[in-house]
């Protein structure tokens, strides 16, 4: 029976894929001693990063994402990338692992093809982040509960703090992956919820953006100057590209441009929902530019980076 070596993440689907699975797993029994944690996708592999669990693979990161270096250099140990080309999992690379126990949110074909390969731990996407994190930490056999409860303490914190001024606003924007166009950032990401639960004014063209489902709205180039601000906050990185700005006008013509006040920060961090190392980046980010305290990072495996997330970690480990 002719079967595919690889499966979809979002069906993992199919009789044959489960045969592949079970005879993979046979015939890497003997190859050496059994792996560890697998996290199934980005919010759990970093979730596991800051709660001090090492893994051994994932199947959760872009090939320009940094932070699976980032992983590896923390842990001090490889980390297998298991994703295949179009976001597919390769199934006789995560057989080799011979994991333990593997973790993640349930793929919306259901997981049962995988049960054969490893103990399978997955949870319902709830909408509740924190519920959410809270379950794949127990998956992990760690505890969420006081990672959450900083997080919330320093949100209201650093609110507390920017409202006992006159906080500036700020205009979230990021670079569309075409290097061609521009979005503004909704609730659906970091950025755009944490700025909601600090109550940082935004310019009125991106005041209402409330929905998780719509994380990036697109701005059309006749648009930008509606997203001026006193602070533009504007995402860079490996999947943000904001050259194409320097030769639009009307971007140019933007107040914090030409006063030299466009700030720019982590795309990866700030706009992928990552359970709370999202929050945590975004809020360390904010806090260097509202109020001078440490430094805007960019890069989860430059030098800042890496101490950054070695902070978090230090602090988190469950």
């Amino acid at each position: 029976m002719t079967t595919s070596l690889s499966l979809t993440r979002r069906s993992l689907l199919g009789a044959a894929a489960a045969a592949l699975l079970a005879g993979c797993a046979r015939d890497v029994h003997a190859a050496g001693p059994p792996g560890g944690l697998v996290t199934l996708d980005g919010t759990t592999a970093a979730l596991a990063l800051l709660l001090g669990r090492d893994q051994v693979g994932t199947a959760s990161f872009l090939s320009a994402d940094p932070l699976l270096t980032a992983v590896e250099r923390l842990q001090g140990s490889p980390v297998t990338d298991v994703s295949g080309a179009g976001g597919e999992i390769d199934v006789e690379r995560l057989a080799a692992l011979r994991p333990q126990r593997l973790v993640g949110f349930r793929p919306p074909g259901g997981d049962g093809v995988l049960d054969g390969l490893a103990p399978l731990h997955t949870v319902e996407r709830t909408g509740d982040h924190a519920a959410d994190c809270r379950a794949l930490a127990a998956a992990m056999g760690a505890d969420a509960g006081p990672l959450l409860q900083d997080v919330h303490r320093r949100t209201t914190e650093l609110a507390g703090r920017l409202r006992a001024g006159s906080p500036p606003t700020v205009s979230l924007l990021s670079p569309g992956l075409d290097g061609r166009s521009l979005y503004a950032l909704g609730a659906g990401t970091p950025a755009g919820s944490v700025a909601a639960a600090l109550g940082l004014p935004r310019p009125a063209a991106q005041r209402g953006l409330t929905d998780p489902a719509t994380p990036f709205v697109p701005i059309s180039t006749e648009r930008f100057t509606e997203h001026d601000a006193d602070v533009v906050l504007l995402l860079t990185g490996p999947t943000a590209d904001p050259t194409f700005l320097r030769s639009e006008p009307l971007w140019q013509r933007l107040g914090a441009v030409r006063g030299g006040r466009v700030v720019e920060v982590d795309a990866m961090r700030w706009a992928s929902l990552s359970c709370p190392l999202g929050a945590l980046w975004v809020l360390d980010d904010l806090a260097a530019v509202l109020l001078g305290e440490g430094a805007v990072v960019t890069g989860a495996a430059s030098p800042a980076g890496l101490d950054r997330l070695r902070g978090y970690r230090e602090r988190y480990a469950a």
